[in-house]
């Protein structure tokens, strides 16, 4: 994949469901008792958006620090993509209790916003698998040739 698309595709995607969590966070909170929200379900809503929350910080840390990671040599890339895709593997079953909140009786609100954090969750973990398999499971030769290019074309420009 595209240096410069992976970099900008994860820092949005990362910050776009930040704020979708946190703003499914606040809605759950100041807005119990108008939706009728069980104590119960709130706190399971918190718990999975502040999980989410720090995902999405952490994602975005690591988008922060890509450049300065490819610049180095093609172990540190490699390590990165086995952490990106460790991370990726530890986020996937926090997509799956996500989707038991559609189980429940919520009020529609809600469930508009679970499908929107959903179908961001979807988007972000198909972009870290994308970039997962291009920096592990490629061909050596295919995966030094794209780095190369990529390096050229963005990190030797500036």
């Amino acid at each position: 994949m595209d240096f410069k698309y992976f970099r900008e595709g994860l820092i949005s995607l990362s910050t776009i469901l930040f704020i979708i969590s946190l703003t499914f966070l606040f809605s759950s909170i100041l807005l119990k008792p108008y939706i009728a929200l069980e104590p119960n379900d709130r706190d399971f809503i918190i718990i999975l958006t502040t999980t989410n929350m720090v995902f999405c910080i952490y994602y975005l840390i690591e988008a922060i620090r890509f450049e300065k990671i490819y610049k180095l040599e093609e172990k540190h890339i490699r390590r990165f993509g086995i952490r990106i895709g460790i991370v990726s593997i530890l986020y996937l079953p926090h997509i799956f209790l996500f989707f038991t909140l559609l189980l429940l009786d919520l009020h529609n609100l809600q469930v508009m916003m679970i499908w929107l954090s959903l179908i961001i969750q979807g988007l972000l973990l198909g972009l870290l698998f994308k970039e997962t398999y291009d920096l592990l499971l490629k061909r050596e030769d295919e995966r030094k040739f794209e780095i190369n290019q990529n390096r050229e074309i963005y990190l030797e420009r500036k």
